[in-house]
């Protein structure tokens, strides 16, 4: 297969442990976490309407953007710290 110079930077062959560049993992906001675990969370179609409908309101209300990730990162870590007491 022809390799195509517009896609080129983005292939990672299988097994290659290569750190994103600096552009991509600002994009991704991986670049100040330094996730090192990715955890899988299954909801049903109302827990996630009422989620995307949460995080429209708060992007509404604060102008800001906001991620599904962080809302349910923010809500594990409170989870921890009130279980922690």
């Amino acid at each position: 297969m022809a390799k195509r110079p517009d896609l080129d930077s983005l292939i990672v062959p299988k097994g290659a442990e290569s750190p994103p560049s600096e552009e991509q993992a600002a994009s991704e906001g991986t670049a100040s976490k330094g996730y090192a675990h990715t955890l899988s969370y299954r909801m049903t179609a109302d827990q996630y309407r009422q989620l995307r409908r949460f995080v429209a309101d708060q992007e509404e209300k604060t102008g800001k953007r906001i991620t599904h990730q962080a809302i349910i990162e923010a809500a594990v870590m409170q989870w921890l710290k009130e279980a922690s007491k």
